[in-house]
């Protein structure tokens, strides 16, 4: 198992898992983030959901290396994923780095996915290590 297979197979799962199965109601509330009940029941709901769509490569990673190193995998893949959809790393990281207090919703998802990229490929090289 090399690193560039499993980000390959972990962007696939994160396409469909941030795309294909996030349900509007998810989108819209979860960037209330981790302070109110209802974003919180959001992102619960959406990160648990997308971490299942994981399972297939982390079969994989589990039968390659260890049952507790996917399990560790999955947790490296899940909190990030909170992190970053919480809302308030990306709302820092437009003011603070990319001085765009406003930026376009646009703008605002490519940060997003960006941090997601940068997550999984760190989780990609703890599972191929």
């Amino acid at each position: 198992m090399t690193w560039p297979a499993v980000l390959g197979a972990f962007l696939v799962c994160h396409l469909t898992g941030d795309f294909l199965l996030q349900t509007e109601w998810q989108a819209l509330t979860k960037v209330q983030g981790l302070v109110t009940a209802e974003g919180r029941r959001a992102l619960r709901n959406h990160v648990a959901t997308y971490t299942l769509v994981f399972l297939p490569p982390l079969i994989w990673i589990a039968n390659d290396r260890s049952v507790l190193g996917a399990i560790g995998v999955a947790a490296l893949i899940a909190v990030p994923h909170v992190a970053v959809d919480d809302g308030r790393l990306v709302a820092h990281w437009m003011t603070s780095v990319k001085h765009a207090p406003r930026a376009t919703p646009g703008l605002r998802l490519m940060v997003d996915q960006s941090f997601h990229v940068v997550c999984l490929l760190g989780a990609a090289l703890v599972a191929a290590s």
